[in-house]
């Protein structure tokens, strides 16, 4: 029983994560149609954003980085938004342009990234050290607070989207943008905001992670593609189907893990996947676009 709690809590605790790279990957999407490659790149961005402003330079704590971080996030998103990502939907085909113009972005950032900071992969320290005792099992008390932290920026995601005017605003975009520009919703103005908003919480995610993992110029291709799998299996689009899959991958990937290893992770997951897009192609919270 306590080798199980300790499988269901860390699944738990990893799935939060993933609930927060992948809502970004889905939000974006939903609003603006625009599947972007370059989202774990960016994810890598923020991991090197805790890294200058902890144990690389600033020394300053790992909570510290994340408020720092946010505008930053925010702005650089925004930026790629209307110089990027704007311009190519004046064009024929803008959808697979994007992909195309997004993919070649993410090897951009990652040689960026492997120039300003080098090939060696980076060491953040936890803002919390030590151990928490839950219902029997010994875990991180990093990885308890990471828990909570990441909950509670979906929880503030859906309660902007649910409960603000601008929130309405994006969903509204995301259910009809012709209908929603003509009743005079600035719709490049949601754009924006929901490529930064989204470009935030996947940098968040890199901050988060970056303790437990190692920050490398390449490292955020693994985080996209799990990020992916969540959205496509919980529903392109939807931010609710990428929380509960989030979790249900989560849990899967620690079960995986600790009964077979690390490498049947993602062939296992592409197994599920494929079978719940055989039953709903549309993922579990998919809806059909007319």
């Amino acid at each position: 029983m306590q080798q199980f709690m300790e499988i269901l809590l860390g699944g738990l605790s990893q799935g939060a994560v993933y609930c927060v790279i992948a809502v970004g990957l889905s939000l974006v999407y939903g609003a603006a149609r625009i599947l972007n490659f370059a989202h774990g790149s960016l994810y890598t961005i923020g991991g090197y954003i805790a890294w200058t402003m902890t144990s690389g330079y600033l020394g300053l704590p790992i909570w510290a980085a994340m408020l720092v971080a946010i505008p930053i996030l925010f702005v650089l998103g925004v930026g790629l938004e209307r110089m990027i990502i704007r311009p190519m939907r004046a064009r024929e085909n803008w959808k697979i342009n994007t992909i195309m113009v997004t993919l070649g972005l993410a090897f951009a950032l990652d040689n960026l990234s492997q120039i300003v900071f080098g090939p060696s992969a980076k060491t953040v320290a936890p803002f919390v050290d030590g151990t928490i005792e839950l219902f029997g099992v010994t875990i991180s008390l990093y990885k308890f607070w990471m828990f909570w932290i990441a909950l509670a920026l979906v929880a503030v995601l859906e309660f902007f989207l649910s409960a603000t005017r601008f929130g309405h605003a994006v969903r509204a975009v995301s259910q009809d943008i012709q209908g929603a520009n003509q009743v005079g919703i600035e719709v490049n103005h949601v754009f924006a905001f929901t490529f930064g908003l989204s470009v935030v919480l996947t940098g968040l995610a890199g901050i988060l992670l970056a303790p437990v993992f190692l920050v490398s110029p390449l490292g955020g291709w693994a985080p996209f593609l799990k990020a992916f799998v969540i959205v496509v299996f919980g529903g392109l689009g939807s931010t609710r189907g990428a929380f509960v899959a989030a979790f249900v991958l989560g849990l899967m990937e620690s079960f995986i893990v600790f009964y077979l290893g690390a490498p049947w992770t993602m062939p296992i997951w592409l197994l599920m996947l494929l079978c719940v897009l055989m039953v709903r192609p549309k993922g579990l919270f998919g809806v059909w676009e007319n």
